[in-house]
């Protein structure tokens, strides 16, 4: 999945103290692409998930002002490859138990932002948890 990064990744390197951080198997990105799913789960995006999601980004997975905009567009760009689910999964997986449950509260709390109780955000955060390995 990150394969296809490379060509991405290579042109953040500009050789000087300006150079944004996306590594490859960075956990943050893997964290950003749960989250957007969630902002996107029931096909209606409401302007409270988007500010919790991009609060998060800054707060949660300190994500600089200088990175936000591609951070946001790898994030989205990831969401669209149907093999990509398993390899984030699998860095997420990784982490601590209490991280992963961070996680899922994080995902929750965006579902619940827009104060409307949505079937495919449940569903989505339901298999999400099973997937890495946490009770409902």
């Amino acid at each position: 999945m990150y394969s296809s990064y490379d060509n991405f990744l290579s042109k953040l390197d500009s050789g000087d103290n300006q150079v944004i951080q996306l590594l490859q198997k960075d956990p943050r990105i893997a964290i950003g692409i749960l989250l957007y799913t969630t902002v996107h789960a029931d096909g209606r995006v409401k302007q409270e998930e988007i500010n919790l999601y991009r609060h998060l980004l800054e707060n949660y997975l300190n994500v600089s002002e200088e990175e936000f905009l591609m951070f946001e567009e790898l994030v989205a760009e990831t969401c669209n490859k149907p093999d990509s689910i398993n390899s984030i999964i699998e860095i997420i997986r990784q982490m601590p138990e209490s991280k992963r449950r961070e996680v899922l509260t994080l995902m929750k709390d965006i579902s619940l932002s827009d104060k409307q109780f949505h079937e495919f955000e449940v569903n989505l955060v339901s298999k999400i948890s099973r997937l890495l390995g946490l009770d409902e």
